[in-house]
């Protein structure tokens, strides 16, 4: 072989590895549940009736009631019980307080592990009813780029009202009851912090034991949207461009952690399908079998 064709195998060689390794991922983090409680090195909770700044109904709290490790399985409940909880937790621990008529479960991974890029999946079984609001999501560990949605944030699951009646029949109201899955990413639009979002939604389909895989993976030029390994949506770079900046990454280019929710009420669920809340959907319960985190070399 001449020194040419030997340079020229060994230049090919050294191109193809970084596209072999691009399409590995590697697994970082995950919790399988397989305990008898919450993993405190992996998870802390919430506890605040806030409303999440959506107008919901539950105070967050964490009790054998509401956030529960058994059988392999996390389980985030909601149940009616007066309980109590800061306003606004935004505004420090030492604020107002007030009473909700609903308890829930939230869980995140904030300050104990964030990643920025990656692919991130949870398998799950999420509970229907009007009012009723699961959620799998990422905000922005720091908020870099300023206040939300100026840091960003990515929905990788979410649904309202499963199972309610639907206005009108189409995709992901079959049978005329409310079937949809969502995800969705909030960015600003401007400067000024003008809110605005990519959002899509797919039906969710069939299982025998209602458990689906949601994920997203997460790359500097896209964010794309999975449920059980089959893509339905995907935004680019263009997508979330602010209109005084250039095409790029930012804001989501900065560590996210995870969150993990199940609330009742607030201003989408109850201006959907059947409006407002039912009481006769509690206790409802949003079960995880795991949560898994992977990223690239």
């Amino acid at each position: 072989m001449s020194i040419k064709s030997i340079v020229a195998a060994l230049a090919l060689l050294s191109a193809a590895a970084p596209v072999h390794a691009q399409e590995e991922w590697k697994q970082v983090w995950s919790d399988e549940f397989d305990g008898d409680r919450l993993d405190p090195a992996k998870w802390t909770h919430a506890a605040d009736c806030g409303g999440g700044g959506n107008d919901e109904r539950q105070c967050y709290e964490l009790s054998p009631e509401t956030v529960s490790v058994k059988d392999g399985l996390l389980r985030l409940t909601t149940i009616k019980r007066k309980t109590r909880g800061l306003a606004n937790p935004w505004a420090g621990p030492t604020g107002p307080m007030k009473t909700g008529d609903y308890a829930s479960g939230k869980v995140l991974t904030q300050g104990l592990a964030s990643w920025r890029y990656g692919k991130f999946e949870a398998r799950a079984r999420v509970p229907g009813g009007q009012g009723v609001w699961p959620a799998i999501w990422m905000m922005p560990e720091l908020s870099t780029y300023g206040g939300w949605p100026k840091s960003g944030e990515i929905d990788i699951l979410e649904t309202v009202n499963l199972g309610a009646a639907c206005p009108q029949m189409g995709p992901g109201c079959e049978g005329g009851r409310e079937n949809r899955i969502f995800g969705t990413i909030h960015f600003a639009g401007d400067a000024a912090g003008a809110h605005k979002q990519v959002s899509t939604s797919t039906p969710m389909p069939a299982s025998p034991d209602g458990f689906h895989v949601y994920a997203v993976e997460w790359t500097p030029e896209a964010i794309t949207w999975f449920v059980d390994g089959q893509q339905y949506a995907q935004a680019k770079a263009a997508d979330w461009k602010r209109d005084d900046q250039p095409v790029g990454a930012a804001p989501f280019d900065q560590p996210f952690h995870l969150i993990l929710n199940l609330a009742f009420g607030g201003r989408w669920p109850e201006g959907a399908n059947a409006k407002g809340v039912d009481e006769a959907a509690l206790p409802a319960t949003m079960e995880v079998d795991w949560v898994r985190v992977s990223q690239r070399p």
